[in-house]
């Protein structure tokens, strides 16, 4: 028992030790961080801020590539093709990492096609109403939309947006019809929000507050476990009693499938620091976004957990992406 012990820890040392040697010489090269949307937006912001953190550390020049389309599937794919020795990195997120390959089957990625590395930040929801709603809280909310069934109509992101879930799940829980229209983005439903043709929208926190300070719309809640350090203010729908409208908008750090775990818990120790900085957390928070931590484990099992569950609720709905 004792030999076979032995023989064991040999044979562990002996397949680690390729792997302690490639984890002191990487990085030996540029390292890319591929955003799944175009420059110039949050999550691309959110690249450029790690990365020059990473270069800083890690002694290596980190770039950032813009693959943008298709919900994030091209940028997905391409990393889930590249190299696994921590040189490709995509920030990914509840969207394009987990809400698209699931709604789109013909899609070849999934999330057990990336390893995480650690959560970035969040992008909290808010449910945003036109100000001719009476009153200003989750009660008087669902006091009006049960006032006017089939006259109200709720704006989102296209097909399979999280936000369009929050629409079919808000007329699923009231009981009352309610119509769900598609556009492009945040510009195109706040135009119509604010003229009225849309009367509820789940916006992002950023889009909807300086609206809301104008009187333009009315902020009922945000549709998030916690109240954000961006928006203390502003109570959560669950704390008002209005449960089973907790979304989220996210984005976290991952590489291609099979990266060695020593360059995973590098990157994530590194990401962990960069985040515990008081300046890099402002100058995230000033996109609006709410820096949240957390380790590689517990990113996979939310990865997994959104997917599993977007998944489900598009075979409930019949909702696809083609």
């Amino acid at each position: 028992m004792k030999h076979r012990r032995i023989v064991r820890l040999v044979l562990l040392a002996a397949l680690c030790a390729p792997l302690a040697a490639f984890a002191q010489t990487w990085p030996s090269k540029t390292i890319t961080i591929v955003s799944p949307y175009p420059a110039g937006g949050i999550t691309d912001l959110l690249c450029r801020i790690v990365g020059e953190e990473y270069a800083k550390v890690l002694g290596q020049l980190v770039v950032v590539e813009n693959r943008a389309g298709a919900s994030g599937a091209i940028a997905h794919a391409y990393v889930q093709k590249a190299a696994p020795d921590g040189h490709t990195l995509i920030m990914g997120g509840s969207a394009p990492t987990a809400i698209t390959p699931a709604l789109n089957r013909s899609l070849t990625y999934g999330p057990k096609d990336f390893e995480p590395i650690g959560y970035v930040a969040e992008l909290p929801i808010v449910l945003s109403v036109h100000p001719s709603m009476p009153g200003s809280t989750a009660s008087d909310f669902l006091a009006w939309v049960k006032a006017n069934p089939g006259k109200l109509n709720c704006g989102h992101h296209g097909t399979g947006a999280s936000n369009q879930f929050a629409c079919l799940n808000l007329a699923r829980m009231t009981g009352t019809p309610i119509a769900d229209i598609g556009y492009k983005g945040a510009p195109q439903v706040n135009t119509d929000l604010l003229a009225n043709r849309v009367q509820i929208y789940f916006g992002t926190l950023p889009t909807q507050v300086p609206f809301a300070r104008q009187g333009q719309l009315k902020i009922v809640g945000i549709a998030s476990p916690e109240r954000a350090p961006t928006g203390p203010d502003i109570p959560t729908l669950a704390e008002q009693g209005l449960k089973g409208l907790d979304f989220t908008s996210w984005n976290a750090l991952y590489a291609p499938a099979g990266t060695p775990k020593p360059v995973i818990q590098r990157l994530s120790q590194e990401l962990l620091k960069i985040l515990g900085n008081p300046d890099i957390r402002k100058r995230i928070e000033n996109t609006g976004s709410v820096v949240r931590p957390g380790s590689p484990e517990a990113l996979g099992k939310l990865t997994q957990d959104e997917f599993d569950n977007y998944r489900k609720m598009g075979a409930e709905s019949g909702i696809r992406i083609e």
